[in-house]
């Protein structure tokens, strides 16, 4: 027998047969078809096949409840009492049935993507939140930094501004130090240049002398052993004898009790 020639009939049946819903003459018709080679109705069955596993792999099935078990049988049973036995079922009621599931699955299917979109798009959103965020403090960071460059080029082009060289001492004879000092407005900037890094519980501690020692900050040097410190309102720029730095405890001390490795006048 040679099988029937495409028609949109057997396209309507596809989804029906994909999903096991077929039977009966419109069962055995288009299984003939398609052994005869109808090669669009395979590609569309292939098609079909293809989302219905789509959709069993990406949906985690779930047991239904002994209420909604007893409901389906319950509606199941009615059907069935409904119809006599030597009737067949409409012919549109298994091809309604069947629409309704593909447009079930293909719903289904549109879901699965645009969770996965929504998944991508959120992760996409944190990690530009989280850029922004580092940019934000770089920006911060900038921002204090062109400050304090200001403040340090307003002392050093202060008018009369003093210059102060320190020497290294004791365990650091490379080391070298520079204070400039403004009279007018009554502060300082120091800069310390190749010292060598000290131990956690140790820090530099910046002193001038007038009369007696008065701290002027700590400090830490960078991996360069360089450093620089604002000092501001310093009480008496004209009675300063020297500017020195010792090792301290970290925090620092109200009386210099360290070593000296800086000092100058």
């Amino acid at each position: 027998m040679t099988a029937a020639p495409h028609s949109t009939r057997f396209e309507d049946l596809l989804p029906a047969y994909a999903l096991g819903a077929l039977d009966g003459d419109d069962l055995r018709e288009l299984e003939e078809h398609l052994a005869g080679g109808c090669a669009e109705c395979r590609r569309q069955l292939d098609l079909w096949n293809r989302d219905l596993e789509a959709l069993a792999d990406s949906v985690t099935p779930v047991e239904p409840s002994e209420t909604a078990r007893a409901r389906v049988l319950r509606m199941t049973a009615g059907v069935v009492n409904a119809v006599p036995a030597p009737r067949r079922l409409p012919r549109w009621l298994p091809l309604a049935a069947a629409a309704l599931l593909a447009v079930a699955v293909w719903g289904a299917v549109g879901q699965v993507r645009l969770r996965g979109e929504v998944e991508r798009l959120t992760a996409e959103r944190d990690r530009l939140a989280r850029q922004v965020t580092v940019l934000d403090r770089e920006v911060i960071l900038a921002r204090a930094e062109a400050q304090r460059a200001t403040q340090d080029l307003q002392v050093l082009a202060a008018p009369g501004v003093q210059s102060v060289i320190l020497a290294g001492l004791g365990p650091a004879p490379q080391a070298a130090g520079h204070t400039y000092v403004n009279p007018r407005q009554r502060d300082a900037l120091f800069y310390a240049f190749d010292l060598p890094a000290l131990p956690r519980d140790k820090t530099y501690q910046l002193w001038y002398i007038a009369g007696k020692p008065v701290s002027a900050g700590t400090f830490a040097v960078d991996e360069r052993g360089m450093a620089s410190v604002r000092v501001e309102r310093v009480p008496d720029v004209a009675g300063i004898q020297a500017w020195a730095v010792t090792v301290e405890p970290a925090g620092g001390v109200p009386q210099p009790t360290g070593e000296m490795v800086l000092k100058g006048s």
